[in-house]
């Protein structure tokens, strides 16, 4: 179930209250608690009851799985302020305007994200958990359609002006109803529970409402992502265009503020001292570094001349646990994402049911994961998570078969569709390392049943105007999820008209399912929904996923405070709560 718990300087509404929901209590605060204590006491409800909790499966109807914490060693009793962070990533952040542009990544999302706030945000420890933010509490009515926010009065923005609920407004009319020459990406989510910017009010100077188009179970969880972060609306409209696209245009009311930006180098921000909760953050300063190769940002690490890498990959985490044992941890996490080959079911030959399922058949899953980096077997929701399909059902799912045995039968389906000679294909990818790797391993497997496969790189806009056009054959892709929720995935990728939808599946039970799923509060209910599109969708062999990846994060022994979190790559990077022990090496002072 989702979990919610109180902030560190205000009490907050927490998961108990939810239940007060089937009599329709209005809900209350419980101060003193800690969202240490939330989650403590939350873990033991596994599987609550049927009929309880109306809203309890806003982002996690189970908490089957929790991601595993990894051990930080033995830690100074007291967090230490002070110090500098240094983050390596491989390219510049695209946009600080988290709203806007489709697919933003987390290399924009991790330099961005510390300088930003939100009306409630995903906990950084536990994604499955919802943290007050600029909305100290909540309530929902009755009938689960308005949604009223308490508004904290202690919040300014960098330029020393208050953060006032008309920026909250501002900030989610610009998600429904996007300026002109802009489209909004990941944050469009809430556009589908509030398609009207009327459906937004604010009483009162310390009360927002948000009234939904109907009952959302997602709608919280989806409200905390990263993407749905607040602007200030009187320094956003003063740009041209209205949008805080640059780092050093941000002025947000986060933790950290900017200090410079070089592009193809470095993005530095400093503490924010008017950071509403107080004694945050631990550090000085936190600076991203650009460092396009990895052998670069590798050797960098070694020298200790950075702390952390955003991401890297499995080799490069066996050479860190070889060569920096005790000194560097991998942090390691389920990843809410993994690899795909995408096949367009309007044109030939993939608009044959029985190639796609050949094509299906032909890929070890097992060989796959040994190829691109370990990973998890899994269905169409992520592996490990509260949607994902049960790993025994997955087993038996066509692809997870005996290989010899369903290999045998994809040459079969190809003589039915009358390619007893095979067939030529072109797989596009994006022109990327690690998207030309996995192509190249799916052309080799697809090799095995007589399928002769080139692959075609292509730069990334071209790739992007590619499959915007549908002119694709099949492509090898890979997808990193925002969020571990049906609300976040399903309508996106699976929906007849969801812009990640590149197979161009379309189907009105599928689509009917989707919606029933998102407004369906009762969790057990909403998970088998989930679970029967899921099915359905694989029975389809559109988007056909082979593995799910395993995230690793490499910092330095000496610093704390830093959690992989949860399943998404994007979700929990303030940085807040990151504090550096003394370590080996000497450390940049925060203006340097």
């Amino acid at each position: 179930m989702l979990r919610v718990a109180a902030p560190r300087t205000a009490c907050a509404l927490i998961a108990t209250c939810l239940v007060a929901l089937c009599a329709g209590a209005v809900l209350a605060c419980s101060p003193g608690s800690t969202p240490g204590d939330a989650a403590q006491e939350s873990a033991p409800d596994l599987a609550p009851p049927r009929g309880e909790n109306p809203l309890a499966g806003l982002a996690d109807p189970s908490a089957a799985t929790a991601v595993p914490v990894p051990d930080e060693g033995s830690p100074s009793p007291t967090p230490r302020r002070g110090g500098t962070l240094r983050i390596a990533q491989a390219s510049d952040p695209a946009s600080c305007d988290l709203h806007m542009s489709r697919g933003l990544s987390y290399q924009a999302v991790h330099p961005c994200n510390p300088m930003l706030s939100q009306i409630v945000r995903v906990d950084p420890a536990d994604h499955g958990m919802v943290l007050p933010d600029l909305a100290l509490s909540w309530e929902v009515s009755d009938d689960a359609l308005l949604w009223t926010f308490r508004i904290r009065d202690d919040a300014t923005w960098h330029d020393g002006t208050p953060v006032a609920a008309d920026d909250l407004v501002f900030s989610l009319h610009r998600i429904i109803e996007p300026p002109d020459g802009l489209a909004v990406g990941r944050a469009g989510t809430i556009a589908r529970y509030v398609p009207e910017t009327g459906m937004i009010r604010t009483p009162d100077p310390e009360t927002l409402t948000i009234r939904t188009e109907a009952p959302a179970a997602s709608f919280l969880a989806n409200l905390a992502s990263v993407y749905v972060s607040v602007y200030p609306r009187v320094a956003t409209e003063a740009l041209d265009p209205p949008s805080m696209v640059w780092f050093d245009q941000v002025i947000g009311s986060g933790p950290f503020e900017a200090l410079s930006a070089t592009r193809g180098s470095a993005y530095k921000m400093i503490r924010n001292d008017g950071y509403y909760e107080p004694g945050f953050p631990y550090l000085d300063a936190l600076w991203f570094l650009v460092m396009p190769e990895p052998a670069v940002r590798l050797a960098a690490l070694k020298a200790h001349e950075i702390d952390a890498i955003a991401v890297i990959t499995e080799s490069e985490a066996l050479d860190l646990q070889k060569s920096r044992a005790g000194r560097i941890r991998v942090l390691e996490a389920p990843s809410a994402g993994g690899n795909t080959v995408q096949l367009n079911l309007r044109a030939p030959p993939f608009d044959n049911p029985r190639v796609r399922s050949a094509v299906n058949l032909a890929i070890d899953r097992d060989e796959a994961r040994l190829a691109l980096g370990g990973g998890f077997d899994g269905a169409v929701m992520p592996p490990g998570g509260a949607w994902a399909l049960d790993p025994a059902e997955v087993r038996l799912l066509p692809g997870y078969g005996d290989k010899q045995a369903e290999r045998a039968e994809a040459r079969r389906l190809l003589v039915e569709a009358g390619l007893a000679g095979g067939l030529d294909v072109t797989l596009h990818t994006r022109a990327n390392p690690f998207f030309e790797t996995l192509s190249a391993f799916v052309a080799g497997q697809l090799a095995t049943v007589g399928i002769r496969v080139q692959v075609e790189p292509v730069e990334s806009v071209a790739y992007q105007d590619l499959l915007a056009r549908g002119d694709h054959v099949a492509i090898g892709h890979s997808h990193s999820f925002s969020l571990d929720d049906p609300d976040a995935i399903l309508p996106e990728h699976y929906a007849c008209d969801g812009p990640e939808n590149f197979p161009g599946l379309c189907d009105d039970e599928i689509d009917r399912l989707i919606q029933a799923q998102s407004r369906t509060l009762d969790p057990e209910e909403r998970k088998a929904l989930v679970d029967e599109i899921q099915r359905r969708v694989w029975d389809v062999n559109g988007k056909i996923w082979f593995q799910w990846s395993l995230r690793r994060v490499p910092v330095w022994e000496n610093v704390r405070g830093f959690q992989p979190g949860g399943p998404s790559l994007y979700q929990g990077r303030r940085m807040d709560t990151v504090w550096l022990e003394p370590g080996p090496g000497p450390g940049p002072g925060p203006g340097q």
